[in-house]
């Protein structure tokens, strides 16, 4: 398990001002594309990060073993060179230039928090692959395909899953022992009816009913993983709510999971950052894959073809616009109505409803022994969140504002985007207003003083990111 903590100097700072930021990508042009690590800071390669781009993906290709179920035509895996050792990418079309650099910017901050999360950058000239057309004009989000990724929703059910579950001190309860048997004949009945999908949802609310029953036979296995694995889903988790990224997790228990790096050791990991930073998305997968429009779309056609499907917001969620400010009020650290699935997020919040902001510091000292444990767990971010500045954030900002400009209708449906001064200043106050409800400064370094290995192990997945200390 990794933890962290806050440095001796306290919570990063800087000046903000476009004017004379060090750009690390190249102008929007075409630029080259160097090798570098699949999962920067945790795949070993010690290889720096891709620049943005936007690179030339014209040569690109399908790569045609790619098994399509369960891959809308909002994404494409492709390769540069079609044999076994190439690398492979999944690319994302987006609905705007600036929504494609806001995605790869989101995904820069949760890097930068040393949580693991795939390579991104953004490329161009690849729209063959999603529509038959040329459109030279159009921006894309590439990140890194990991074979060895699985979504959590997935992975809960795998044997994998169950040893870790059933590997806790006295073992799985039968409660988890008949989730388990019941969430897998759920998944048998709804491969039987993929055969035929159309004709499956004929009855749209018991289609939804099945998958609703699917998620929470998940969540409850979810809920029984031992505290390393809370911790790992609960970093992720406050990362998302540092991005305002509200379809963490999504209607089939995606945009979050498991990767296990070359040595076979496991990661939690966020693959999808196309709903942060104030953004609506595009469309989501209900339970079996099939792709739905999000945000809009369903006030429209989709809700009256599908009454009662799984892929609609939770009643109580609130759009992003309303939630993404540049305060994260007390309270937030629950609130599950800032996600579009917030029932599925509660595993990841559970612990969290236990962490009292106002403990004396003899209390707070004493809860941090427990390295598993959720005031641990706080402090920990609270100090990656810390070690997180302007003069990191400003030049990305910089680089998705220019981007984004430089294409045609890069910020059509985006007109109230911030500019980059002021996207520096709402994402560092945000960081404030989360490092607070975290317990703080004073815990973030108490922290670290108790587990100093620790501290130095995130610093080294943070560093790749981090201005400082790579050596910009």
């Amino acid at each position: 398990m990794d933890i962290n903590a806050c440095s001796p100097t306290g919570i990063a700072s800087g000046r903000f001002s476009a004017v004379g930021a060090q750009r690390e990508g190249a102008p929007p042009g075409t630029a080259p594309l160097a090798a570098f690590g699949p999962v920067t800071g945790h795949d070993g390669s010690g290889s720096p990060l891709p620049p943005v781009g936007p690179h030339d993906f014209s040569e690109a290709q399908p790569v045609h073993d790619a098994v399509p179920s369960g891959v809308s035509r909002e994404t494409a895996r492709l390769w540069l060179a079609p044999h076994a050792e190439a690398a492979q990418f999944v690319v994302r079309a987006c609905p705007s230039a600036w929504r494609a650099a806001q995605s790869w910017f989101a995904s820069r901050l949760c890097g930068a928090l040393g949580l693991a999360t795939p390579a991104a950058f953004l490329v161009r000239g690849c729209s063959s692959a999603f529509d038959g057309t040329h459109a030279p004009e159009r921006l894309y989000l590439a990140t890194t395909y990991l074979p060895a990724y699985r979504a959590l929703g997935q992975w809960l059910e795998t044997d994998t899953a169950w040893r870790v579950i059933d590997g806790v001190r006295g073992g799985a309860d039968e409660a988890c022992k008949q989730a388990r048997a019941e969430v897998h004949e759920i998944g048998r009945r709804m491969e039987q009816r993929g055969a035929n999908a159309a004709q499956a949802r004929t009855d749209a609310q018991a289609y939804a009913a099945i998958v609703k029953a699917r998620n929470d036979r998940r969540a409850m296995l979810c809920r029984a993983l031992p505290d390393v694995y809370q911790c790992a889903l609960e970093r992720h988790y406050i990362a998302a709510l540092w991005l305002g990224n509200w379809n963490l997790c999504d209607a089939a228990m995606g945009n979050i999971g498991v990767w296990r790096d070359k040595n076979d050791l496991p990661y939690i990991m966020t693959v999808d950052f196309s709903a942060c930073l104030g953004s609506e998305v595009q469309g989501e997968r209900d339970g079996d894959g099939v792709t739905l429009p999000r945000g809009r779309a369903f006030a429209s056609s989709e809700s009256s073809r599908w009454p009662g499907l799984s892929g609609r917001p939770d009643m109580s969620y609130r759009s992003p616009a309303s939630h993404y400010g540049a305060v994260i009020p007390e309270g937030a650290l629950t609130d599950l109505t800032q996600f579009r699935h917030g029932g599925h997020c509660a595993p990841f919040a559970r612990r969290l409803d236990a962490l009292t902001p106002a403990a004396d510091g003899k209390t707070v000292l004493d809860e941090l022994k427990d390295p598993t444990g959720v005031r641990a767990l706080a402090a920990e971010m609270a100090y990656r969140l810390g070690r997180i500045g302007a003069s990191d954030i400003l030049p990305w900002a910089a680089n998705a504002h220019d981007i984004a400009r430089a294409f045609p209708a890069g910020t059509a449906n985006d007109g109230s985007a911030d500019d980059p001064d002021s996207q520096a200043h709402r994402i560092l106050s945000r960081r404030d207003c989360l490092v607070t409800l975290l317990g703080g400064t004073w815990a973030a370094q108490a922290w670290e003083r108790l587990y100093p290995t620790r501290a130095a192990a995130i610093q080294a997945q943070q560093s790749p990111f981090l201005t400082s200390e790579r050596g910009m």
